[in-house]
């Protein structure tokens, strides 16, 4: 991890960027620090307390973006050394939290290639739970703008502060990940393009992003985003118009086009990726789906190609 300390954002906002954003707000009247997410691990969780002390704050609560590791990891410390934390998240995102063998079902469950996946990490964790629409919420008597960010994740969300700084979590990635890579991670891809519609529609002072940290504008990654997420739609759909062909060889032509390498982790990656995207075309009605002996093949829709 990097060293890295508190950087200022607008007005209250800060930003701790150790390889992951973890957003920080502070409220000058009660001297309590709101965390936009908890850091990946107890050291980042440590790292960002020493920063807060360190300006004369404590840390009252929490808002969870959603239910990924690197944004839950410094949670348990939090929990232990603050007997009043309130932690605010999504029920979606609850859920993941404290029953974290749901992130392999989301992955497809894959026997022998699935990581064993603790399945509590902090029991009661969440507070209060943040209902999953546009709305405004009220913490220490700050209001908050809460913005759901479908796509990445179930029950993913942004938080927009009163310096109108926008922590967009992972609704989109920085120009270093998108470098290094092409394919990107959604779970829901019509969620996807709704969150980037939705970016692109408003603007905001700063955005903070959790692979990416700081940014003033985000218009070039919205149009970047968008034009990645269509050419993986069409390369899917290309090879499928050819002939039809089973998740699993879809799968394994995805990690050839993106040079993914052979490991469990890409794999299962690619094939939560994949499978998010043969729903889209699916419900786009370019795709169907046909067992033949016993094996589903998705084809081309127009075809008339019998399986």
């Amino acid at each position: 991890m990097k060293d890295t300390k508190l950087e200022l954002i607008n007005g209250n906002s800060y930003m701790y960027d150790a390889n992951l954003a973890v957003g920080v707000y502070f409220n000058e009247n009660s001297r309590a620090a709101l965390l936009i997410d908890s850091g990946a691990n107890e050291n980042a969780a440590k790292r960002i307390e020493h920063f807060v002390k360190k300006k004369g704050y404590y840390i009252s609560s929490i808002i969870v973006t959603h239910g990924h590791l690197a944004q839950l990891g410094g949670l348990p410390y939090f929990k232990k050394n603050y007997a009043n934390l309130r932690v605010y998240a999504t029920s979606w995102t609850a859920q993941f939290m404290e029953h974290r063998a749901l992130e392999n079902w989301l992955s497809g469950h894959i026997p022998c290639v699935v990581n064993e996946i603790e399945e509590e990490m902090v029991k009661n964790a969440v507070t209060d739970i943040i209902p999953f629409r546009d709305h405004d919420i009220v913490i220490d008597e700050i209001t908050f703008s809460i913005v759901t960010l479908p796509g990445h994740f179930p029950g993913m969300v942004g938080v927009v502060t009163p310096d109108q700084v926008f922590y967009s979590a992972d609704a989109i990635f920085g120009n270093k990940t998108l470098i290094k890579q092409k394919l990107l991670y959604y779970t829901d891809i019509k969620g996807a393009k709704d969150s980037l519609d939705k970016l692109a529609a408003h603007k905001h002072a700063f955005y903070v992003l959790s692979h990416g940290g700081k940014y003033n504008d985000v218009k070039l990654l919205i149009q970047q985003h968008q034009h990645l997420i269509d050419e993986t739609s069409n390369f899917i759909f290309g090879i499928i118009s050819e002939h039809p062909l089973t998740l699993e060889s879809i799968v394994q032509r995805v990690m050839k086009e993106y040079q993914l390498k052979n490991k469990p982790g890409h794999y299962t990656l690619t094939n939560t990726i994949v499978r998010s995207y043969l729903t889209a075309l699916h419900d786009g009605s370019k795709l169907r789906a046909s067992v033949n002996d016993g094996i589903l093949y998705y084809y081309d829709r127009a075809s008339v190609v019998l399986v």
